[in-house]
Parts: structure tokens; sequence; C-alpha cells
């Protein structure tokens, strides 16, 4: 049974090719890799439920010769709008490795990106190096599809995981012999070459979202509606210097690309064979490849004509096309084949218009000529002419549709989305793990609202027992006013006279002990080093009343006189002083605690500091 994902001879030989490339510019053993920034690191984002300002988009397109930019934003309305866009000279004969080359993307970058919020960055990279074949999978639930598109893309073309990022996309249902499948996109692109862009980028600060490659960002002019969709399947052929591709997209999808090996050196070759036939002078110098290149290039009307000096000059355009089309025949007749696999494969499904586009700049008899061999619609994929573009200040493109089609690639980039747009930076896995970390927010949110309502229900419930409270208050009220009149004023009376007698008595009790309280107190606050010598309480008068207030008043106690030394190291005396007065002066009994005397005396075999204190007690303390 034939399949999309079925490998040509021309697609075996293009591997081979590239294989050889891939090793000739591998970086030695002992290199040392960019370290690759920390994914995959557990966080719960909380979600934006207010996004005022959609943060503009800028497609990068790194090329040969110059570096083209295009920022895209999304207005208001919802409509995508082109920004600004810029096109710079790539420094010649500059490694990307090198620091001037990150300098200079830096500051090409800088003047597009502003001082503004940063913008979201999609690179491409060469389209040569990412593998895309289609496959079909029987239908399986989402939690099987990753495995199943893997071992089946793995099967069919095997690849190392560790060398290669593997990502696809499923494109939708389809019918195959009467069973339905899954019709999935697969990609591999080398893990080498995209860990150096992340790298590049990061070193200058500005970090990509994503990375993508040429056939993805016209299949975003597609997706977004930039270029208006036709009923059918399109075509998208590039004619480059050595290879051209020619890209499939139906209902917006890729759904077929392939590598041809034709292109503008196949043209050349063939008009430097004919030129060279025909030369009617023997002597006469043969024509060179570089010659024929700028010959074949000179037939735009974007391009600079041919001088005196240039070979070829006297020739017709008529002559040269005639020279060229051999060649232009081949690339056709490959074009034809892949056109008849699709309809093989996808049987009813014609393709209804084919979008030319290419190295050279754009010469209209090759585009017609290809559409006419085809029995398509051609035309030219110039994406810029869709809308009204701002126009590019570093080169005059409004009458130049090569230099606006050499734009598409940049525009393609800056229509890019993770969800839509193929990111050779956030695969299927990382889309797993986004989802994952999403299941567990919305989890915690679900929570969150359980206990909320759990809250809401007991405030409910509480407010229920609050009313049930303050109606049986007010049941007890009404049993209260049914008991009768309240107590008798002689009543309170008389139980105000027995507790003041309490209290009374329990003050003469207080008074009769005090001097016992203050003693206790003393004793508690003096330091070992301090020895009494003498302590006196002078009892206050005793006022006139009844017995037992004479009785309580014979205790009230006025002053204390303290006398006594201190022992141990002289010049530790007045420390020692100074710190048991404090004691005293915040113990609640005590209060205006005087020294009335203080002298260092002979004691014993040595010196002890003879001291006298007077204080008095606070009122409080009487009752």
């Amino acid at each position: 049974m034939a399949r999309l994902s079925d490998t040509t001879s021309t697609e075996k030989l293009l591997k081979v090719i590239r294989s050889k490339k891939d090793e000739a510019s591998a970086a030695p053993a002992g290199a040392a890799k960019p370290v690759p920034p920390k994914t995959g690191r557990f966080k719960i984002s909380l979600p934006k439920l207010i996004n005022l300002h959609k943060p503009s988009t800028v497609g990068i397109d790194i090329g040969h010769d110059y570096l083209r930019l295009v920022r895209i934003e999304e207005t208001a309305g919802g409509k995508l709008e082109i920004i600004d866009r810029r096109r710079f000279a790539v420094p010649q004969k500059t490694s990307r490795d090198a620091p001037e080359f990150a300098a200079f993307l830096k500051s090409s970058l800088a003047s597009i990106c502003g001082s503004a919020r940063q913008p979201d960055l999609w690179v491409n990279m060469s389209a040569a190096r990412v593998d895309v074949h289609h496959v079909r999978i029987p239908k399986v639930s989402k939690k099987r599809l990753s495995n199943v598109v893997y071992w089946t893309a793995k099967k069919e073309t095997p690849f190392d995981e560790k060398e290669m990022v593997f990502d696809f996309e499923t494109q939708g249902e389809v019918i195959e012999q009467g069973i339905p499948k899954v019709a999935v996109m697969v990609y591999t692109a080398p893990r080498q070459e995209i860990e150096d862009l992340k790298a590049l980028f990061s070193r200058i600060g500005r970090p990509l979202t994503g990375i993508s490659i040429v056939p993805f960002s016209v299949q975003n002019l597609f997706r977004t509606a930039w270029i208006p969709a036709l009923e059918g399947t399109v075509a998208s052929l590039f004619i480059g210097n050595d290879f051209s591709r020619i890209d499939v997209y139906f209902a917006d999808n890729l759904v077929m690309t392939r590598g041809i090996k034709a292109g503008l050196s196949s043209m050349a070759e063939a008009l430097v064979d004919r030129f060279n036939e025909r030369k009617q002078d023997p002597e006469a110098p043969a024509l060179t490849l570089e010659q024929s290149r700028k010959i074949i290039r000179s037939l735009s009307p974007d391009s600079p004509p041919l001088q005196e000096t240039d070979a070829g000059v006297n020739l017709r355009e008529e002559d040269i096309f005639e020279m060229i089309q051999p060649a232009l025949e081949r690339l056709s007749r490959q074009v034809e084949r892949t056109i008849e696999h699709y309809a093989a494969m996808m049987p009813g499904e014609r393709i209804v218009r084919i979008y030319v586009s290419g190295a050279m700049n754009v010469y209209r008899p090759i585009v017609e000529y290809v559409g006419s061999q085809l029995g398509i619609s051609s035309a030219v994929l110039d994406p810029l002419s869709a809308q009204e573009s701002t126009a590019c200040p570093d080169v005059e493109d409004t009458g130049c549709i090569s230099e606006r089609i050499a734009f598409g690639p940049a525009l393609g980039l800056a229509l890019s989305d993770s969800d839509h747009t193929p990111n050779l930076m956030f695969t299927y896995k990382d889309k797993e793990r986004q989802t994952s970390i999403k299941r567990i927010n919305q989890a915690i949110f679900a929570g969150f609202l359980a206990i909320v309502l759990i809250c809401s229900v007991a405030f409910t419930y509480q407010n229920h027992v609050i009313s049930q409270k303050r109606t049986e208050i007010a049941g007890l009220e009404t049993e209260f006013t049914r008991l009768g009149p309240p107590v008798d004023r002689n009543q309170l009376l008389q139980l105000a006279a027995k507790v003041k007698q309490r209290n009374e008595l329990s003050r003469v009790y207080a008074d009769r002990y005090l001097g016992m309280v203050l003693i206790s107190e003393l004793a508690a606050l003096t330091p070992k080093d301090i020895r009494f010598t003498d302590l006196k309480i002078t009892l206050g008068p005793a006022p006139a009343g009844g017995a037992e207030k004479k009785e309580a008043a014979k205790a009230r106690v006025e002053e204390i006189t303290v006398e006594g030394l201190i022992l141990g190291e002289r010049q530790m005396f007045e420390t020692s002083l100074a710190g048991y007065t404090m004691s005293l002066e915040a113990s609640p009994l005590f209060k205006q605690v005087a020294i009335q005397k203080n002298s260092v005396e002979p004691y014993l075999k040595g010196e002890a500091l003879h001291f006298i204190l007077n204080m008095k007690v606070e009122e409080q303390v009487h009752g």
C-alpha cells in the first residue's frame, strides 16, 4: 500500500548528500557545547485573568546575504498588522559563532524591538536540515497518541533521539481503504543546531520564543488567513541555487514536502552548454557557470542589467530563456511527479494553484512556464501585496516584487504562535508537560472552589445557629419577665454591706502580715554578697475608729531603714550597691529608695562597703 511518506530515489539521494554535508560540518569532538537553558522545572503559573496588551512578534530570517526582520502586532480589533520591517546586510566571511555576528544581530534586533515590552522572537533554520514526512496511524486515545506516533515514525525513518529533536502535529482524520485513520506530520531536526541558535540569542540578551522553517512559515500565511484561502489544495515551489523544494498545503496544513535536485545551477549549466555549442569563434573564451548565473539573474526586471563588458550582453531575452528551458522542463517534470504522487494518495483533491518563488529575482516567464507545464494556475508568492504593509526604511521595495517576496519567510515567522506553528524549541513533550501543569492548576483551583463552598456552607450554618440562639435568648427573657418583679432594694443593700464587711476583714489581715511580706521581699531581693547589720521598720500612727480599724492601723508601715555591708572586691562595691538599689526600686512594694550612707570601712582582714538605705512602702500595699 502506497503512503504519503514513501521515499523516492531522489529523496534517498538528497539524504545521502545531506548526511555528507552534516559530517563535513560537524564540530570537533572536543568542542564545548553551549549549555541549554533549564527546562521542565515544575512551577505553577497563575492564569492571566486580564491581558490588556498582546506582545508583538518578530520574525527573523537569517539569509546568506541579508538579515530580514518583520514585527507584527495584534490590534484591539484582533487584526494582525505589520508594525515594522527591516533589512540588514549580513557581514561577509563572519561565522555565526563570532562575537562580531552576535553584536550585529543584537544591534539589528534593537532597531526593531525598541525599548518596549520584549516581543516574541521566532527564527528560521535551514529546511534542508529538517526531515519532514507524513504518516498515518490508527485512531487511539490522546494518552496513547504520542507513543504511537513516536514508534511509527521511528520505524519508518529511524533517528537518534540524542542527536535529533523529534516532534509531530496531527492533521485530522483521513479514510484509508475505508478505515478511519489520523494523518500526522512528523519532523526531526539536529538538536545541536537548535541549541546553537538558542545559545546565540541568549548571549545577546534576546531569548528565543520559537524556531521553525520556511515551509511552516508559509503555512502560517494560510492558517492566519494573511493570504486569502482558496478552495482546494495549493502548492509552493521554491527554486534554490542547487536544490528546489515543493510544499503542498491542504486545508492550511502542510501535507507533503519534497526536495528536488534541480535549481538555478541546473539552469546555469544548461545555459553554459548551449552557449558554448553556439559560439562561432572557437578561440572565444568559454562561458563560465558564474557568468551564466549572472546572465540568468539579469532576466528579472528587479536585477541590474548586464554591462557592456559582461559575457552574454548581446543575447536576447528569448534566446536566454530558450537555452535554460531544458532545465526548467526537467524541474517541471519532477514537480509533476510529486503532484501525481499526491493525487494518488488523496484521490479527488486537485492542486488549484502553485506559488513560485526562488533564490533569484522574480522572472514572470519562468513562473508562467512552470504553471503551463503542470496545467495549474501559477502565481508569485507575494504576501506583502495581500495587505497594506509598512514601508521598509532600509530598502525601497514598493515597486520591487522580488524584494517583497524575500520578506515572505520573516513575515510568516512573525505570524507564528505555538498553538498553530510547529516549534522546534517546544515539542510534544513540552506540550504534554504544560498540559500536566495546567491540569494541576485546574485541580488546585477546583480545590480552592471546594474550600470556598465548604466555608460558605459553614457560614450559612453558623448564621442559622446564631438565629436559633437569638430565639432562645428571646424565650429566656420572656420567662424572666414571667418570674415577677426584680430583687428588693433592701436585699441589695444588705448584700452590699456583707461584701464590704468581708473586704474590711481581708484588709485587716493584709495589714497585720504586711511586715512579714516586706521582710520576705527584702530577703528575696538581697544578693549573697550583702549582709544586713540593722533593719528598722517604722510603724505609722493608729487612726481613730473602731477596734478592728485600730488593730489594722498598728501594722501600717511608713518607712524602712536598711543598714548593711557589701563584701567582695573594692572595685565592685559601687556597682553592687547601684544594682541592689535598682532591684528595690523595681519591686512593687518599695518606692523612693535613697542612700543615706555609703563608705568603705575595714572589715575583718579586708574591706567592706558600709551603707544605709532608706525607702518607703507603696500606698496601695496598705490596702
